[in-house]
């Protein structure tokens, strides 16, 4: 019974793994072309171990894993002896996984020498955040409140988050239930001025500088531009927001 080698590399680290199948070589230059020793016959084994290798390269990220199933090739690929460089061709949207199909690209010497179309189930898991419990509209999250678990995101939108980190101090713009998977657009950064609070109004200039006092009409966050009622006048102007206690008004 023959062995094979598969060798791919990731930056300046190589591996070696052995099992079935041709000898592979990543290239490094283009990150959906590898290098294939022919001489053999091409088979779904082959397919999964070459996309299993593509799809590590471009996820570009260690704590990613990568489990490719249910290949099928629809055309017997017989190389021919040498090294034969192999190429991934497949539509934009199947780098993020799940059922995919494409084409896998022979060449000998920049000339292509034979072509496969195939089919395959690419399952790419990663952790993502999730909220611990129940969370009401406006909730100000905290470490507490939400966990990491590792799910498939192949089939899960694009804008989920995957740290923890990206939530603190954020709150939630709807209720969130427990163990619901959270998106980016469902936490957002909460306003430093809120409806009502009593804020510096500064008008300045090269010449002076004038403060007085001033209610907000409404919520605003850093370089919001926000209305407020002057205190003093009790005119409404409109302003910038420098910090949760300064408004400043363009001169």
């Amino acid at each position: 019974m023959k062995r094979f080698i598969i060798l791919f590399c990731f930056l300046d680290i190589g591996f070696l793994i052995l099992g079935p199948g041709p000898i592979l070589s990543a290239s490094r230059q283009d990150p959906d072309s590898l290098d294939v020793i022919g001489g053999g016959v091409f088979e779904a084994n082959d397919a999964t171990g070459v996309l299993e290798i593509y799809f590590e390269k471009i996820a570009g990220d260690r704590h990613k894993r990568i489990d490719v199933k249910d290949v099928r090739i629809y055309e017997k690929i017989l190389l021919p002896p040498g090294t034969v460089s192999c190429d991934i061709i497949l539509p934009e949207q199947a780098h993020r996984g799940g059922n995919i199909s494409g084409a896998i690209l022979f060449r000998v010497h920049s000339q292509e020498v034979k072509r496969s179309r195939f089919s395959a189930r690419v399952d790419i898991y990663a952790d993502i955040v999730v909220a611990k419990g129940h969370l009401k509209k406006y909730h100000e999250i905290e470490k507490k409140d939400v966990q990491l678990v590792n799910r498939n995101i192949s089939f899960l939108p694009q804008d989920v988050i995957t740290e923890v980190e990206d939530m603190i101090g954020k709150r939630t713009t709807l209720s969130i239930n427990n163990d619901e998977i959270i998106r980016a657009g469902m936490v957002e950064i909460p306003p430093v001025i809120k409806k009502g609070d009593r804020v510096t109004l500064v008008v300045e200039s090269q010449q002076f500088k004038i403060t007085t006092l001033a209610e907000a009409k409404e919520e605003g966050r850093k370089g919001d531009r926000v209305r407020l009622v002057n205190l003093s006048s009790r005119r409404e102007v409109s302003g910038r927001v420098l910090d949760a206690n300064t408004v400043q008004i363009d001169y």
